[in-house]
């Protein structure tokens, strides 16, 4: 069961990557054209504008999920890190039973918004905003896949020191 989740996860994680790194590209794109739209036309692209935001609410949302994956949010775990082992563990489950749950109230709560948006279109490109609104429980649902997996593999050392040296390349 453990390898089918990691399996899974790993196979998201490339996912989300790409998309993230897709979507980055995308919103910087819509902004150079809005800038030049603006600055070199006298002419403002709504489109453009909506392109680089929405782009950048399914970025937040995914590349939380792939911040998650690799331990990069912030975190004060300097007292659970002192607790013995299975207290640690107990913090550990507790702190990810708290985040699991507003997980949850996110994809639960969009629910509704969801429907609504899908009677209702943006204003500059007329797509149906459920497809902007879909980002809220797709992250919500990536993200509790990989709390459920940082949970499992750091169950021998729930709180690992901070590494003194990353790798630069890895954040690439």
């Amino acid at each position: 069961m453990f390898a089918l989740l990691e399996r899974l996860c790993l196979i998201l994680r490339a996912v989300a990557s790409a998309a993230v790194v897709i979507l980055f590209t995308v919103m910087m794109v819509s902004v150079l054209v809005q800038i030049g739209g603006r600055y070199v036309f006298n002419y403002s692209i709504a489109a453009a504008s909506e392109i680089a935001t929405f782009s950048q609410i399914w970025l937040v949302l995914l590349g939380s999920g792939v911040a998650l994956a690799r331990g990069q949010h912030v975190a004060i775990d300097m007292l659970p890190a002192k607790l013995p082992l299975p207290y640690a563990r107990v913090a550990l489950v507790l702190i990810a039973v708290v985040v699991a749950s507003f997980l949850w109230v996110l994809a639960y709560g969009t629910q509704p918004l969801i429907k609504m948006g899908a009677f209702q279109l943006s204003p500059a490109l007329r797509v149906p905003m459920k497809y902007i609104y879909l980002c809220l429980p797709i992250g919500a649902g990536y993200m509790t896949l990989e709390l459920l997996l940082a949970v499992i593999q750091r169950w021998d050392n729930p709180f690992p020191p901070p590494e003194a040296d990353p790798d630069p390349e890895e954040a690439i």
